[in-house]
C-alpha cells in the first residue's frame, strides 16, 4: 500500500550521525506526503506538511551551518545560499493555488527528493568530509564503516520491520518520528542539545499533529470502534510535548534532550505496538470487506 518515492541508500550516508538522523526524517516527510496524495488524503496534508518541511529544514539547515563555521569551513557561504534557495522553493510551494492537488503534490514530492539527493551526495558530503576530516579528501572507507557503526550504538529509537503497519502513510510518519528522536538524542551526545532542543520540540509538536490526524481520519472513514480511545491517547501525547515546550524555558537542555528522546520513544514504540496495530487490524478488514463487494 504505497510506494517509497525517496528511498534512503547508503552512499548518502555523510559519516555525521545527527545529519543523517535528520536527513532520513525528511526522506520520510517526503514520502508521507506523496502517499498521502496517493492515498486520497493529500488535501487535508498538503499544507501542514509543507508548514512541517518548512519547520525541520530550518531546524536542519541551522545544523548543518553551525557545524560549518564552527569549523571554518571555506565553502560555507555557498552552501548557506542553496540552503535559502531551497526555503525560497518551499515557500512558493506553500503560495501556489491548490486546484490541482494532484499535481502540486507530486511536484511537490519530486522536487525535494531531487534537490535532497544531489544536496547530500554534492554539498552534504563535501561539507562533512572536510569539517570531519580537515580536507577535501574521500576518508577511508573504514572510517565511514566505524561511523555508521557508532551511528547505530547511538540510536535511542530504532525502526524494525515489526512495527511496520502495513499502511505505508502512517509506517513513514512513524520514521520519520522515529528519525527526529534519534537527532535530538544524537545532538545531545554531541554537546549541542542547547542549539537545537527548542525548534526540534517545534517541529515534534507540528508533526505529531499532522500524524494523529492522518491516524484519526482513518479510524473515522472506516467506523473504528476504538477511536475516542485512541484519540484520547493521542491527546494526551500532545499534552506531554506541550508540557516539555513549557520545561525547555526551565531545565537544562541535556537533561530535557534525554527526557524527551526516552518518553517519545517509549510512548511510541509502545502505541504502535499497541493501540496502532489493533486500528491497522480493523481497518485492513474493512478494506478487505470493501474490495469485496
Amino acid at each position: 500500500m504505497g510506494i517509497t518515492l525517496a528511498q534512503w541508500l547508503p552512499e548518502y550516508e555523510t559519516g555525521d550521525d545527527l545529519v543523517d538522523e535528520q536527513h532520513q526524517s525528511l526522506f520520510s516527510i517526503i514520502n508521507s506526503l506523496n502517499n498521502a496524495m496517493l492515498e486520497g488524503q493529500g488535501e487535508a496534508l498538503l499544507q501542514k506538511t509543507l508548514e512541517s518541511l518548512k519547520d525541520y529544514t530550518t531546524v536542519h539547515f541551522d545544523t548543518e551551518e553551525e557545524f560549518m563555521l564552527r569549523h571554518n569551513y571555506p565553502g560555507y557561504e555557498q552552501h548557506r545560499i542553496k540552503h535559502e534557495a531551497l526555503k525560497t522553493q518551499v515557500l512558493k510551494f506553500e503560495q501556489k493555488n491548490h486546484n490541482n492537488l494532484s499535481q502540486l503534490t507530486i511536484e511537490v514530492s519530486h522536487f525535494l527528493t531531487d534537490w535532497l539527493i544531489h544536496h547530500i551526495k554534492d554539498e552534504d558530503r563535501k561539507m562533512i568530509r572536510f569539517c570531519c576530516h580537515g580536507c577535501w579528501f574521500k576518508p577511508h572507507s573504514d572510517s565511514t564503516h566505524s561511523s555508521a557503526t557508532l551511528s547505530s550504538q547511538f540510536e535511542i529509537a530504532r525502526w524494525h520491520s515489526k512495527y511496520e503497519t502495513g499502511y505505508t502513510l502512517i509506517d513513514d510518519q512513524h520514521k520519520s518520528l522515529f528519525h527526529a528522536i534519534n537527532a535530538l538524542n544524537t545532538a545531545m551526545l554531541a554537546g549541542r542539545a542547547e542549539e537545537l532542543i527548542q525548534r526540534t520540540l517545534k517541529s515534534l509538536r507540528n508533526y505529531t499533529t499532522i500524524h494523529f490526524e492522518t491516524e484519526e481520519q482513518f479510524m473515522l472513514h472506516y467506523g473504528y470502534p476504538g477511536y475516542s480511545e485512541h484519540k484520547a491517547k493521542h491527546q494526551r501525547l500532545r499534552e506531554q510535548v506541550e508540557q516539555f515546550n513549557q520545561q525547555e524555558k526551565t531545565e537544562s537542555s541535556s537533561e530535557l534532550s534525554i527526557n524527551v528522546s526516552h518518553f517519545l520513544t517509549h510512548w511510541l514504540i509502545d502505541h504502535i505496538k499497541d493501540e496502532d496495530q489493533k486500528m491497522i487490524i480493523f481497518l485492513s478488514q474493512k478494506r478487505q470487506k470493501g474490495l469485496k463487494n
